[in-house]
């Protein structure tokens, strides 16, 4: 089995998926910072100098930012698996590495792709079955009444983007990203 050069239009859409996961984690994580900092600034100054200067300031922080920044961190954290996964930064056992004879390595990393990609499929379903569960009983985010389904769905959808990825490495070889070599 030789190595098929990887098409453009799969390298294409490789890069642009990427992209597109490394804005929606960097805007989650952002607005969590944004959130938090603007609940603490409420809470922490704006009401305290309020109350000082003599006005009846009530509650200052931003309501639901605790819980809304806990669903950003899904999404995030989602987006980031797939982050990961797209530059090789993730988490990788490096035991029986060198348990194969070094000319099988193109083999081995093949169907360690194709058994990662199942691994997350499997893993997508019952993510999907989670958030399935949370649409049907009708789970809303406490306080805000906001179906918390919606942000569940980062779940299985950052699974099958893995999961995704992982069978497009094992069809094109040369789509993986490079295998860091210095154990950190």
């Amino acid at each position: 089995m030789t190595d098929q050069p990887v098409p453009v239009l799969v390298s294409t859409l490789l890069k642009a998926w990427h992209l597109l996961e490394r804005w929606i984690a960097v805007i989650a994580f952002s607005l969590i910072g944004a959130l938090i900092f603007a609940d603490v600034a409420g809470r922490e100054f704006v009401g305290p100098v309020g109350t000082l200067l003599g006005f009846d300031m009530g509650s200052t922080g931003v309501y639901g930012a605790r819980k809304i920044s806990l669903f950003l961190l899904v999404i995030g954290a989602f987006a980031g698996l797939g982050v990961s996964v797209a530059t090789g930064t993730q988490i990788v056992p490096r035991i029986a590495f060198n348990w194969v004879p070094a000319s099988w390595a193109p083999h081995v990393d093949r169907l360690a792709n194709l058994l990662s990609g199942l691994v997350f499929v499997a893993v997508t379903y019952y993510g999907w079955v989670f958030v399935s569960a949370s649409r049907e009983i009708g789970t809303v985010m406490p306080g805000l009444d906001t179906p918390v389904w919606v942000f569940q769905a980062a779940i299985p959808i950052g699974f099958l983007s893995a999961a995704v990825r992982y069978f497009i490495f094992a069809l094109w070889p040369a789509s993986a990203p490079e295998r860091e070599e210095t154990p950190e």
